[in-house]
């Protein structure tokens, strides 16, 4: 009834309610539990701070105790979400600044290339002052890499969330799913190292790394034969997502 109701899918609400997302429900038998209009309330917010706001699911655990509290009444929360969040955005720890400009700025870059993104674009979509900028920054290069690197933890989220494992063929489609958004931004670095740029030597190589470990739980590979599994998904779905720019749009057999 909950995942019908907020169209959350029933395993990543366990996922949520693992993480410390979701008020613990009442336990009717092993496998049931009761939930009830907090739950509801609490999973609409997830949706809208993840959708709107570029939040990761850690930033979200530390807001969303303070944002529940509000009172909202009547109105819709998406008709009063500026008043709703702007209490709280003085309030954020670093870790949740930093994660809320590193979102904007994979989004930025994956959009406008570095040459068509400025430090102002970014803090504007993050919603934080430019002045605080470089208290987590030293410049547009360092956060573009940080950007870049941080895709392994925004696409690793996404990936601890599927419902079940899966094939290597299904991985690769759903991790071309994924990465789609971000694949610019990725080219661009890789077309960095290619130049031999020195300060991107070994960032897709680390990232493809990152990926692969987040991969090997969610692969019905197991035992010594998962990780080289996740990399052959990486690599494939890498691959995949330049044949549109080669002409091609089939994925590389296995």
């Amino acid at each position: 009834m909950l995942a019908k109701r907020t169209g959350t899918p029933v395993p990543t609400i366990h996922h949520y309610r693992h993480l410390g997302l979701l008020p613990e429900p009442s336990q009717l038998a092993t496998n049931r539990f009761l939930y009830d209009e907090r739950h509801v309330e609490a999973l609409v917010m997830i949706r809208m701070l993840r959708e709107r706001r570029n939040m990761p699911l850690e930033a979200i655990r530390e807001v969303l105790p303070g944002v529940l509290a509000i009172e909202h009444g009547e109105v819709p929360l998406a008709d009063m979400w500026d008043e709703v969040i702007a209490p709280f955005v003085d309030q954020f720890s670093p870790d949740l600044v930093r994660a809320r400009l590193l979102a904007a700025a994979r989004e930025a870059f994956a959009r406008s290339g570095y040459a068509g993104v400025n430090v102002a674009d970014i803090c504007s979509a993050a919603g934080i002052a430019k002045g605080s900028f470089y208290r987590y920054f030293d410049s547009k290069e360092t956060i573009f890499l940080a950007a870049a690197r941080s895709t392994v933890e925004a696409v690793g989220e996404q990936l601890d969330e599927l419902p079940s494992r899966m094939s290597e063929h299904q991985a690769i489609e759903k991790l071309q799913l994924i990465l789609g958004p971000v694949a610019p931004l990725l080219l661009e670095v890789a077309t960095g190292e290619l130049r031999h740029q020195a300060n991107v030597v070994g960032v897709v190589a680390a990232i493809a790394g990152g990926l692969a470990a987040h991969l090997v739980p969610r692969l019905r590979t197991r035992g010594k034969s998962a990780g080289p599994a996740a990399r052959r998904v990486v690599d494939a779905a890498l691959v995949g997502l330049l044949k549109p720019t080669l002409g091609s749009e089939t994925t590389p057999p296995l």
